[in-house]
């Protein structure tokens, strides 16, 4: 049996040695490399991830260990608060998780737009917040694709040719030209930034390409280390954005269980909002969002990308799949039926009110010599899921059925 005594203590020596670095606010390149040179002193060869994990571990140990709360003593606790009403939570970690190209990057950018304009919702959400400091880690993508996505949420602007500038409120912007990373170095400048600039709102995006200098793999749950130490460094009022990737295996299923990599990732987060294609057709671009927290309602919602980075919503999953099922229908219905159909919806954007049998006579009486007839075809609409009725008394008329469309 192999004897590793010696290398144990040895580890130990070195998470001591990590701390007394980190008390005396060693640069992390400097601290990473008496860390290594220690290290290799004991006969130890350790990589970058191993130097990241035993340093988190010297944190952890500089911070201390809680006592737990009392009884009898009162604690402050604070409301849980939203961003965007169920969709970002303030203050803490949002997850938004989504399969390549589903346009993870223009929605949260939308998002960001519409808060900076002093905009009251978002995809019909409530806004709950203003105008705050925004701080990308974008090294998922080249400075090109950024603008891209930045110039129509007014977060950026050309300038000339090839040339454009970044504008208030975003404080940074690293993209895969002028990269960071998860790593001691990027954790700290990260933080630093988030400190000077209060209820600062920070994007990672995303996950895999902010550790994938580190030696990590995401599949581990060692990978959550560099963002679990990221959230907890951070301060109190800054609120992080994780883009994370989807698996191609498992996007058809709960946000929580959707994102690639290991589920401990996922368990860091508060709040989970999956992106998916709504349909298999590639020409259909609607996209499905739902969401999964600890503490909020879920959302289900179909949006589509107008035009880059500007977003519309098309009602919740059940509405819009109820709309096409009744359209495809639709297509059987008689002359009569279809104008009658048509007039009942006229009717209503208009008035805002159900149409009644007398009045589809009036404007149909080629189909209609009696109100009789008109109600019969009015009640097989409603009765095929086109049409709801109310009952309204109304003046000389007695009790009287209205008739508006039921989507």
């Amino acid at each position: 049996m192999i004897d590793v005594t010696q290398d144990k203590k040895a580890l130990l020596k070195l998470q001591d040695l990590a701390a007394q670095l980190i008390e005396e606010k060693t640069e992390p390149f400097e601290r990473q490399a008496l860390i290594r040179n220690s290290a290799m002193g004991f006969g130890l060869s350790i990589r970058d991830g191993e130097i990241f994990q035993l340093t988190a571990k010297a944190r952890a140990k500089l911070k201390g260990t809680s006592s737990g709360e009392l009884p009898n003593q009162e604690i402050e606790i604070p409301e849980e608060s939203w961003l965007c009403d169920q969709l970002f939570a303030d203050g803490t970690l949002t997850i938004l998780t989504a399969l390549q190209k589903v346009g993870k990057s223009s929605f949260i950018s939308a998002f960001l737009g519409c808060l900076t304009y002093d905009s009251k919702e978002f995809l019909g959400q409530s806004i709950n917040a203003e105008k705050r400091p925004i701080i990308i880690v974008g090294t998922d993508q080249p400075l090109c694709d950024w603008r891209e996505i930045l110039v129509p949420c007014g977060l950026m602007k050309r300038t000339g040719k090839g040339k454009a500038v970044i504008l208030d409120p975003i404080v940074r912007l690293w993209h895969k030209g002028n990269s960071i990373h998860l790593d001691e170095k990027g954790i700290e400048e990260i933080v630093q930034l988030a400190e000077e600039n209060k209820n600062s709102i920070v994007v990672l995006d995303a996950f895999a390409s902010l550790i994938s200098s580190m030696g990590l793999d995401e599949n581990k749950p060692e990978a959550t280390e560099p963002l679990r130490f990221l959230t907890e460094a951070l301060p109190t009022h800054a609120t992080p954005i994780l883009l994370h990737h989807s698996s191609k295996s498992r996007s058809g299923e709960r946000a929580s269980n959707a994102a690639r990599g290991s589920n401990a990732l996922t368990a860091e987060a508060s709040q989970i909002i999956k992106m998916d294609w709504f349909s298999k057709d590639e020409h259909d671009q609607r996209v499905a969002i739902s969401t999964e927290g600890r503490n909020s309602t879920p959302i289900d919602l179909v949006i589509e990308q107008t035009e880059r980075s500007q977003w519309i919503s098309h009602g919740s999953t059940r509405s819009v799949k109820q709309e096409e099922k009744l359209a495809q229908k639709e297509k059987n219905l008689n002359e009569r039926q279809g104008d009658a159909l048509e007039e009942a919806r006229d009717y209503w954007r208009e008035n805002y009110k159900g149409i009644d049998s007398k009045q589809l006579q009036e404007a149909y009486p080629e189909h209609f010599d009696t109100h009789k007839k008109a109600l019969s075809t009015l009640k097989q609409l409603e009765n095929r899921g086109f049409l709801k009725s109310t009952k309204e008394a109304l003046k000389g008329r007695g009790e009287v059925c209205l008739f508006q469309p039921s989507v």
